[in-house]
């Protein structure tokens, strides 16, 4: 009973950062933010166009003129609009899955500090990585399937992240704090696909949606299917 209190209160303390403004600390309060250098403004670009419009139904054309750049300075820093596509990806994988991988792996206890490790560096990252974290999944979801040569990327992407969740699971089952009925397969997609459900949500409904209600809801549902 004691570790299912101690881990809803994890869950409440670091998923509720997702539906509250970004705090500003008050030795940042006055300094004006940096402007992005120009391959970072470029890039922010892209992936705002690719979540209105899809990737095909944005053009180059569309990415220098919300940059304000020629074509010329754009592919200066990337070559096509596959190679910002590319550079997502390439994004995605370093700073938030391998960057989870080793945050989580460095955690010296049981499956569940480690499952605590995992919420936490999620919720932050997709709090402050918003647009990276839903312009991945939105683009991952256009473009399997379709047959296009980047597919092959995002499978393997997938197949990592699956893996590490699924070894996680399996630990858990082993020291008895996971239901040993779990498949850890099955359940590592089923983690996955909520955690991106709940990203997704949020980000549509951030102005509307109560989010303490939305953080103690996804709790409970976590709690209950996962605890032995």
């Amino acid at each position: 009973m004691t570790k299912i209190f101690v881990f809803v209160n994890i869950l409440t303390v670091y998923l509720i950062p997702l539906f509250l403004e970004r705090p500003m600390g008050k030795s940042k309060a006055n300094q004006k933010p940096q402007p992005p250098n120009t391959e970072e403004r470029i890039l922010q670009e892209a992936m705002r166009l690719f979540l209105e419009r899809g990737y095909h139904g944005t053009s180059i054309d569309d990415i220098t003129q919300a940059a304000g750049l020629t074509k010329g300075a754009l592919y200066w820093h990337f070559r096509s609009k596959e190679d910002l596509l590319k550079r997502i990806i390439k994004e995605f994988e370093e700073r938030f899955l391998n960057a989870l991988i080793r945050t989580v792996g460095d955690v010296k206890g049981s499956a569940l500090d480690k499952f605590e490790k995992y919420i936490r560096f999620n919720s932050a990252f997709a709090y402050y990585h918003r647009e990276l974290c839903v312009s991945f999944e939105t683009l991952a979801g256009e473009l399997t399937g379709a047959h296009h040569r980047i597919e092959s990327e995002f499978r393997r992407i997938y197949k990592k992240y699956q893996k590490f969740l699924s070894d996680l699971i399996l630990q858990g089952k082993r020291e008895k704090v996971f239901k040993r009925e779990l498949h850890p397969d099955l359940t590592s997609l089923a983690l996955m696909a909520f955690h991106y459900g709940v990203l997704v949500h949020w980000s549509r409904n951030r102005e509307e949606i109560d989010g303490e209600a939305f953080v103690n809801t996804f709790k409970r549902i976590m709690l209950q299917g996962l605890m032995a």
